[in-house]
């Protein structure tokens, strides 16, 4: 696969622990499989065509150009207000394009990504799946 996992990618990061709270806890919540799955689950499923782009990327192992990392595992936990709680994932290609992957957890406990965010000329977009 063209995705690949910095080090330390699920360890926290201090900066951000002293700055927001302590998060190491959610780090660890699913592994590097999990993420892969996430992802190849979430093929040609959202409306916006760079997203599915991106995703493509990340689980085409002939893509040399573009490399995928993800840089953090999952994290800050959100409340999505009567639906519970979730976690995101951040990854980054090698253009230097971040996309934060929104996660819950499924029945069978996989991982289901349900939306992605990214900024575009300094805006949040949020993109969701097609029905």
């Amino acid at each position: 696969m063209a995705i690949t996992f910095k080090s330390g990618w699920n360890q926290e990061i201090k900066s951000y622990a002293n700055k927001y709270g302590p998060y190491e806890a959610f780090l660890s919540s699913f592994d590097e499989n999990t993420i892969n799955r996430a992802l190849f689950g979430a093929k040609n499923v959202f409306i916006d065509p760079w997203v599915n782009k991106f995703i493509d990327s990340a689980m085409d192992p002939f893509d040399k150009k573009n490399m995928v990392i993800v840089e953090q595992g999952t994290h800050q936990t959100e409340n999505r207000g009567g639906n519970g709680f979730c976690l995101h994932f951040t990854g980054r290609d090698t253009y230097g394009y971040a996309l934060h992957f929104y996660v819950d957890q499924q029945d069978n406990g996989l991982a289901r990504i349900f939306e992605v965010t990214y900024m575009d000329k300094g805006r949040p977009v949020s993109c969701k799946p097609r029905n």
